[in-house]
């Protein structure tokens, strides 16, 4: 199934409603990068069936175990204080393979403009994982953890041909496990898949098929290959449809702003103080939409109600990137730096009139 096919999903109204002709739905579903934080939560979590199952073939066939049950953990642990740094997980769940032994698992789509900080991440969140298992009181037992961490590249890996490295705690003289030994890391380099087109792809693992599509699904030069695998592989569909899934989700959110956008003008264009009833009818959609997928406290609506109708239409462009209050604070940060470059950079320039 091509990209062009799983566009047949989409209605005529629904493009219709989201203001999209089909070429530009098509165009829109082609920049819809797997590496997109965004987008890697909507195709790999485990709460819902399609999802699940993905996930499911991907570490089972990584981890060279048979999971027969995965379950959605917290991806943002509660501070234990202020001062503690946040955590935010792109997907964390919980697994149980056939032998029964269960694991916690955290997946990071890491950025390669972040790759000095990288392995202080990867420890950072793995020690996270395992502290929060252990309660006052409680022993020190804990299940095992697998910190995976998917990058582009590791310069620390340029001698090997693997795209896959596996650390865990050894003893450094005789490389023997520490007993007991329950915290791994695996690090993904995708980019070096690209050294699978040697082989024919049948000859590819799933996970193999997985981690190319997560990193060369927008690659022009790889889309026959990645046609290939779309069209002989049924999990590589699956990550489509939930790509095509995250597009539909996106179209319809900004269709619905649209048009009720549109009744606003209708409703307000003869009154007086059209701009302030405009400004005003906008902060109450966009609080309601926030509160579909939010829970927004009263400092986040008291925030909404000061902002002026560009801010308003600012958040409203990247309404599709908003799925946590985090991400909601993180927009507002960026609007009040903004403004503050704006301001320093126009006193600068009054300065040296």
């Amino acid at each position: 199934m091509k990209q062009s096919n799983l566009l047949l999903n989409i209605s005529e109204q629904q493009l219709q409603q989201a203001g999209l002709t089909r070429a530009q739905a098509r165009k829109s579903l082609a920049a819809l990068d797997y590496r997109d934080n965004d987008v890697f939560r909507h195709v790999m979590n485990a709460e819902n069936p399609v999802s699940r199952k993905i996930l499911t073939m991907y570490l089972s066939d990584l981890l060279h175990r048979r999971i027969v049950w995965i379950g959605s953990e917290a991806t943002e642990p509660v501070k234990a204080n202020f001062r503690e740094k946040g955590v935010r997980y792109d997907v964390m769940v919980r697994i149980r393979d056939d032998q029964g032994k269960p694991m916690l698992v955290n997946l990071e789509m890491q950025n390669y403009r972040m790759a000095e900080s990288l392995s202080l991440r990867s420890q950072g969140y793995a020690s996270r994982m395992v502290s929060d298992q252990i309660e006052v009181g409680g022993s020190f037992d804990f299940i095992p953890v697998l910190q995976i961490m998917i990058t582009r590249r590791m310069p620390e890996m340029k001698a090997s041909r693997e795209y896959l490295h596996y650390h865990r705690y050894t003893n450094e003289k005789t490389s023997k496990w520490m007993p007991k030994e329950r915290c791994r890391t695996l690090w993904i380099e995708m980019e070096k898949t690209q050294a699978l087109e040697r082989i024919p792809t049948e000859q590819w693992r799933i996970s193999d098929k997985i981690t190319y599509m997560l990193r060369y699904s927008r690659d022009p030069k790889k889309q026959k290959i990645i046609h290939e695998l779309i069209e002989k592989e049924e999990v590589i569909r699956m990550m489509e449809e939930k790509r095509m899934d995250f597009l539909k989700d996106t179209s319809d959110a900004i269709a619905r702003m649209r048009m009720k956008y549109d009744e606003m003008d209708e409703k307000t264009v003869y009154k007086k103080g059209i701009e302030k009833g405009m400004r005003k009818g906008k902060i109450l959609l966009l609080k309601d939409v926030l509160n579909q997928k939010l829970a927004l406290t009263e400092t986040d609506e008291a925030c909404l109600s000061n902002l002026t109708e560009e801010d308003i239409n600012q958040i409203v462009h990247v309404l599709y990137k908003i799925n946590t209050l985090e991400d909601f604070h993180d927009q507002l940060k960026k609007l009040s730096d903004l403004k503050n470059r704006t301001i320093n950079n126009t006193q600068f320039s009054f300065s040296h009139d």
